[in-house]
């Protein structure tokens, strides 16, 4: 166990380290967060606000598990997933904030020789991009990318992992409490596909309001710790311990007020994070009970919008419930406390009934 906590504390120390810097380059460029318009009218002060945090924390973890924790059955595939994840939240969140921010400007002065060169590296990519969007044609006002295209990507990196386990490492099977493995065959990708799709659109829904989805994810990555030292899988154990260190100095920046958001970056680093932990510990049924919060919290807003389309009632008075409560009028400090609070309580259960 000192292993873990020395893991922990010198991931934490190194992503503080980075943090203000981070923050620095992101205010020079304004690469700030946009605020949904028709969101709580308290969060327009918000618009701004430096957003792509999770790139910090998915980086810090990457080299110190790449470098000093690598294992083939228990970190580096996690660690995969989660950085293909990342990179489809960093491809989002650069679409969003890359034409109002000064880093255009910023090639042309300092790299001029990229406007003549086609093809090559930054240019090539970026011209295909851009015309890709024209082609497309995205009307959203704040840009990114159109729920179709997400679906696409996390289709496509959730085949991977559930294709993966079940051939490449032959698993056909869940576990549940008290009973054990159940052999399932053929359904078991169909079921780790649908829970990585589920859960990395919970944890993106989710972060909506200052602390809220990187205090739940901390909390459900030490319910994982947890599990995985009693389950005896220990290099998992350090990977996840050190996912915490790198957490906390995000959370020191992404608590109300916050300085940094995490950016949808950092949302599906976690999510799919939070899923392979689940799916490489065999612990699958545990992760409903775990992420409680999460799921409630994301199955909200679906929920919200077949309503309105069915009867044209709304089930809430904003969707996803975390902008209900504020509707309230909670403050939104409030909101996230006690939903952490509700998170503590699923990952002690959730603890419980791993190990049943």
């Amino acid at each position: 166990m000192e292993l873990h906590f020395l893991y922990l504390f010198l991931t934490s120390l190194i992503t503080f380290i980075f943090y203000p810097f981070w923050i620095k380059f992101v205010y020079k460029f304004h690469m700030g967060e946009e605020v949904r318009p028709d969101g709580p009218q308290t969060h327009l002060v918000k618009r701004g606000t430096p957003t792509m945090g999770g790139l910090v924390f998915l980086l810090t973890v990457s080299l110190v598990t790449f470098f000093l924790n690598r294992s083939r059955t228990q970190t580096l595939f996690p660690l995969f997933i989660a950085s293909l994840a990342g990179l489809f939240g960093l491809i989002e969140d650069f679409s969003k904030v890359y034409k109002k921010s000064g880093l255009p400007g910023f090639f042309r002065y300092h790299f001029p020789f990229l406007s003549g060169v086609k093809g090559l590296f930054l240019r090539g990519p970026w011209g295909w991009f851009k015309e890709f969007w024209r082609v497309v044609g995205s009307k959203k006002e704040t840009g990114g990318l159109e729920t179709y295209q997400k679906f696409l990507i996390q289709a496509g990196i959730g085949g991977f992992v559930a294709a993966w386990a079940y051939i490449k490492l032959g698993w056909d099977y869940i576990w549940f409490p008290l009973i054990g493995d159940v052999h399932i065959g053929i359904f078991y990708p169909i079921v780790i596909f649908l829970m990585f799709i589920v859960v990395l659109n919970a944890v993106a829904f989710t972060d909506g309001i200052d602390g809220l989805a990187a205090g739940l994810a901390t909390i459900a990555l030490s319910a994982y710790w947890a599990i995985a030292v009693v389950l005896g899988y220990n290099s998992l154990a350090i990977f996840t311990a050190t996912f915490i260190g790198a957490m906390i100095p995000f959370l020191y920046f992404n608590i109300y007020p916050a300085r940094i958001f995490m950016g949808n970056v950092g949302s599906h680093v976690l999510g799919a994070t939070l899923v392979m932990l689940a799916v490489v510990l065999h612990r699958e049924f545990a992760l409903i009970i775990i992420l409680g919060v999460f799921l409630i919290d994301g199955i909200s807003s679906p929920l919200q919008q077949l309503s309105v389309k069915l009867t044209r009632k709304r089930l809430f008075r904003m969707a996803p419930l975390h902008h209900h409560f504020e509707m309230l009028g909670w403050h939104e400090a409030k909101v996230t406390m006690r939903f952490w609070l509700f998170g503590v309580l699923s990952a002690l259960l959730g603890i419980f009934i791993a190990l049943l």
